[in-house]
């Protein structure tokens, strides 16, 4: 490639700068190439992955990458029990026997060989990811580093988070009270809530939007931000309707307003509103339909997936497309469980991370004893840890009884 000699021994940061004297077609080409990562120079030792397997336990389903003697680990999010086949079939033999080291090009051989892109979307990207994001546990604790220092210069070392409800129906003020008291409780200054009837937009679903919205408002004060999801209600009239309702009691994100294949209707909403913006992106797994997401103005916010989007390094694609364009970053990361941790990796090393992000909050929940350190909402805020790998320790009990999934 045109970059290739330019990009040897260049850190993130030196690799970034160096693209703003390029055309943006040459930037964007290396961008998505993800040669901006140097794992050879901070590792010395050759990282043979030796074992990748998949183990159940807890209804929970872990990837655990081994080499070295050591072990990267990564809790799968809830799509991957559908996923086995795939992830065994076509996946992870691209890994097995291969310098970790080379995790970029491992990524890219998942993908592009044997016809695997034939397959390409959620499915296949969040087996990938899953491994990758494995992979750079097991990497970190070979180094012996937090993995956002493998990535990059660290720029946040907490960041504040709303809480999500998932309500679309009931009592709209007993609802609104219930978000109050778990403000209250977590110090969190912003909550997110669900428009429309996920993919549809009933009569019972408009009517439960209209009341839900103002009496939102009124019981959480005007200090308190909100955003709001639709999960792709609304075609593009209801869309705006509903984008003017949200403007006038000051919600500040708009989720998804239409189904996210539809780019036009979409991009029709984000120029009829002014005083919102609209984020989206959660469903992708296409860094080239960011990019055009992003220069035809579809969202003013990417929201891609650490795991359905292909693991930590294409997200990190993902932002600095976002940064091309004037646009922001904020991940789908709805989890309260070690699901968070390749978030903690992005966000400690993300300049144009936007706003609060996601936490799901369930004051009646035990605290889990299986992992380290708990989740936990101090102040509005949780910290990312300084610890190595991806920041969890798990209890190895959880393995031994566990049920073998490949």
């Amino acid at each position: 490639m045109y970059f290739s000699n330019l990009l040897i021994n260049m850190t993130r940061s030196t690799f970034i700068k160096s693209l703003a004297l390029t055309p943006l077609i040459s930037r964007l080409g290396a961008i998505l190439s993800c040669q901006f990562i140097d794992l050879k120079s901070q590792i010395n030792e050759k990282v043979t992955i030796d074992s990748i397997v998949l183990y159940k336990s807890m209804g929970q389903v872990f990837l655990v990458v081994g080499a070295n003697g050591k072990f990267g680990i990564t809790q799968c999010n809830d799509r991957m029990p559908h996923l086995v086949s795939l992830l065994k079939g076509l996946v992870v033999y691209h890994f097995l026997g291969n310098d970790a080291k080379d995790l970029p090009k491992l990524v890219d051989n998942a993908y592009r060989l044997n016809s695997n892109y034939k397959y390409a979307g959620m499915p296949l990207w969040n087996c990938i990811g899953s491994v990758e994001i494995a992979c750079w546990d097991l990497l970190g604790k070979i180094a012996q580093k937090p993995v956002y220092q493998l990535l990059g210069k660290q720029v946040r070392s907490d960041y504040g988070v709303y809480i999500s409800d998932f309500n679309r129906d009931g009592d709209v003020e007993e609802i609104a009270n219930t978000l109050k008291s778990k403000l209250e409780i977590t110090g969190a200054k912003g909550v997110k809530v669900k428009v429309g009837g996920r993919m549809q937009n009933t009569n019972e679903n408009k009517a439960q939007t209209q009341k839900y919205i103002p009496a939102l408002r009124k019981i959480v004060g005007d200090d308190i931000i909100i955003y709001a999801d639709a999960n792709g209600s609304f075609n593009q009239k209801e869309g705006i309707e509903t984008g003017r309702l949200l403007e006038d009691y000051g919600v500040e994100i708009f989720e998804e307003p239409c189904n996210f294949e539809d780019e036009d209707g979409i991009r029709a909403v984000t120029k009829a509103l002014k005083k919102i913006k609209i984020a989206g992106g959660e469903q992708d797994s296409s860094v080239y339909r960011f990019e055009r997401l992003s220069k035809t103005n579809v969202y003013d916010i990417l929201q891609p997936d650490l795991y359905y989007n292909g693991g930590i390094l294409r997200t990190l694609q993902v932002a600095e497309i976002a940064k091309e364009y004037k646009k922001f970053i904020a991940p789908h990361t709805p989890k309260a469980d070690p699901v968070i941790a390749p978030f903690w990796q992005f966000a400690a090393i993300t300049e144009n991370l936007y706003g609060l992000q996601e936490c799901v909050y369930n004051p009646n929940e035990k605290p889990k004893n299986w992992f380290t350190p708990s989740i936990k909402i101090i102040n509005g805020k949780i910290n990312i840890p300084n610890t190595i790998g991806l920041g969890i320790e798990y209890d190895s009990g959880i393995f031994k009884s566990a049920e073998k999934l490949i």
